[in-house]
Parts: structure tokens; C-alpha cells; sequence
């Protein structure tokens, strides 16, 4: 059986790290047919090893997949999408009487639309199996997905995104996807009873899912803001997690992480002076906090933060004196952002 998983393009290293932890057996594809985000996994029939795909948390989507095939870009390929979905074996999913839908997302230039993929794939599928259309009350979801000249058929597994942890009652306006706050831990390779830090932990996605994530490890956790606002909504979003007694969180200045604790961990997500702009000006905060972060850290310590402004940040903490050894591009939202990953030497 092959499933496809989905993740933000850029993290299929982290995903392949977890799948083989969770599946040993299963023979992992990154990039599957050279797309960025697909990560294609090859598992046993067995429930168990679906159960343990959807208890990931570096991925968004799963389907389990039933082929994929070349179209262009023109509404020919429309046709070339009826023609092959019309031919597919579904197996005994699509039975006389089953209810489903269509989703799709597309991804690049074409002279159709979203909409126009599902109506197609929809067509074949009424045409071929009698089965009916239900967009609310279904029950099967068929994903047909073109990514540039590239058309993905499977069956869904999730009806929401899997980066949604179902805690959050408080919202920050520039909120990290769970997924992604998860490789940036995964990256940062805490080991048990570290002390690991988010200095400017927002809504406390960060913290938050390292207690989830990483409990076995013992670890010391902070979270740190300026603004009480967050700090309180941080504090309501662990207590609904269930990790509210894991984390300390307090309302403090990066800027002077180093009079208070003493991180072998540091993992953040700054302003990116897009949605929000410091007071103080993005290019000092990064300096401060990077000057800040080196005093604190203990020797052989790591820091891992995500910005749209990766450039600013290695030259600041290059200068503060941490080994910068990463920089991974990363699709947060509809933005390029960076993960950048140092050492304090």
C-alpha cells in the first residue's frame, strides 16, 4: 500500500526522519516525482501502520495513493484528467452508492482552475461508478492534485490538516504552524533534562509542542514574551493542551535572556516585520537577541530560528559568535522563510 503525505515544502528530510522511526519497514521517496512537500511512503495493509502515519507531527495531509500522470498546462488537460481517472481502479472504495467528493489543489500556472479539476475528475468518476456526489455528507474524499504539468490521484485520510493540534483557544496573529515548530525541535536534537528555551514564544506553539513531543526527554521548558497578552494566551494554550505544569512561562526581554536561565537549547520564531514590527527596529532586536542568546547559551548549546530575513540573522549570530551550520529554506504560509540552525562554539 502507498501513502502519500503532504508537509510544508522544504521539511521532507524531518519527515522521512520520523516515518523511519515510526515505520522502520517502510520504504521512504522524498520529493515523490520531484515535488517539493510529497513525501511518498510504501507500508504494510495493516491498520497499525495507518494509525502510526497519523500520529505524525512534521506532516499536514495524508492520502493513500493511486497514481499520478503526466498533463499540460492548457484546459486540454482537462480531458487528459477525465480520460485517466475514468480508467483508475479504486477498488471496491467507489462502490454503487457511495457518497463522495472531489477536492483539489493546485499548485503553478494553468488555463484552469481548481474547481474546473474537481468537475472533471467528479465526471469520471459518476461515469464509471454510479457512485453520487456529496460535498458535505460524504463518504470518501478523492484528492486530485496537479503540481505543475503533474496530475496526483489518492484517497484522503485526513479531512483537516494534521498541523492542527485541536489546543489552540488563543490565536497570535503570526502563529507557526505546529508542523514546522516540531522540525525546528527535531533540528535542535535536545537531550534529556536540557533546559530549552523560546524567548519569544508568541502563543507557545514552540514549548508547547516540545511537552507533547518530546516528554521522554525530561526537559526544562520556557517560554518568554514581551507582551502579557501572548504570555496569557501561551498560558491557556498549554493548559489546553494538557502540558500547562510542563512550562514556565513568564513575560520577559530577549534582549536579557542571559540574567535569567542558562539554555542548552534555544528554539524561536522572531518578528519577521511583516505582521509585526519591534518597536525597536527588526535589524537591533536580531542583533540584541542574538548578542542576548550567545552570553546565555552553554558551551556546545544549539539555536534554531525561522525568519523571512535569514540573511540578517546568520550575520548576526555569525558575529555574536555562534557556527552557523544551516540555513533550510522552508514554505511557512504563502512565504519562503528560513530554519537556521547554530552552535555556540
Amino acid at each position: 500500500m502507498d501513502i502519500l503525505l503532504t508537509c510544508p515544502p522544504g521539511l521532507e528530510d524531518i519527515v522521512e526522519l520520523e516515518a523511519r522511526e515510526k515505520l522502520p519497514h517502510a520504504h521512504v521517496s522524498k520529493r515523490h516525482m520531484g515535488i517539493r512537500g510529497h513525501v511518498l511512503l510504501h507500508l504494510c495493509e495493516h491498520d497499525e501502520c495507518i494509525n502510526k502515519v497519523l500520529s505524525m507531527r512534521s506532516i499536514h495531509h495524508v492520502m493513500r495513493y493511486i497514481t499520478s500522470f503526466s498533463i499540460d498546462r492548457s484546459k486540454d488537460a482537462l480531458n487528459t484528467i477525465y480520460r485517466n481517472v475514468l480508467a483508475l481502479d479504486f477498488g471496491n472504495v467507489l462502490d454503487e452508492g457511495v457518497r463522495f467528493r472531489v477536492t483539489s489543489e493546485r499548485l503553478g500556472r494553468h488555463e484552469f482552475t481548481s474547481i474546473d479539476v474537481q468537475r472533471a475528475a467528479g465526471k469520471a468518476i459518476v461515469d464509471r461508478f454510479s457512485s453520487k456526489v456529496d460535498l458535505k455528507h460524504y463518504d470518501v474524499e478523492v484528492r486530485v492534485d496537479v503540481v505543475g504539468e503533474q496530475c496526483i490521484v489518492g484517497i484522503a485520510l485526513t479531512k483537516e490538516s494534521l498541523h492542527k493540534r485541536g489546543y489552540r483557544v488563543f490565536d497570535h496573529p503570526a502563529a507557526l504552524k505546529a508542523s514546522i515548530a516540531y522540525a525546528m525541535l527535531r533540528l535542535a536534537e535536545p537531550r534529556a533534562g536540557n533546559i530549552l528555551v523560546d524567548p519569544m514564544c508568541g502563543s507557545g506553539t514552540i514549548p508547547i509542542e516540545a511537552a507533547l513531543s518530546m516528554s521522554m526527554l525530561n526537559l526544562e521548558l520556557y517560554g518568554f514574551d514581551v507582551n502579557t497578552i501572548y504570555i496569557d494566551g501561551a498560558k491557556a494554550n498549554a493548559e489546553s493542551a494538557g502540558v500547562g505544569k510542563c512550562i514556565r512561562f513568564m513575560c520577559y526581554d530577549c534582549r536579557i535572556l542571559d540574567r535569567l536561565v542558562t539554555p542548552d537549547r534555544i528554539v524561536t520564531n522572531p518578528p519577521y516585520g511583516i505582521r509585526m514590527e519591534p518597536s525597536i527596529g527588526l535589524r537591533r532586536l536580531y542583533m540584541e537577541f542574538a548578542k542576548a542568546s550567545y552570553r546565555a547559551m552553554v558551551d556546545g548549546g544549539r539555536i534554531v530560528v525561522i525568519t523571512l530575513k535569514h540573511g540578517m540573522m546568520k550575520s548576526m549570530l555569525s558575529s555574536s559568535g555562534f557556527n552557523v551550520s544551516k540555513s533550510i529554506p522552508v514554505m511557512h504560509g504563502d512565504l519562503w522563510a528560513h530554519i537556521i540552525v547554530g552552535e555556540k562554539r
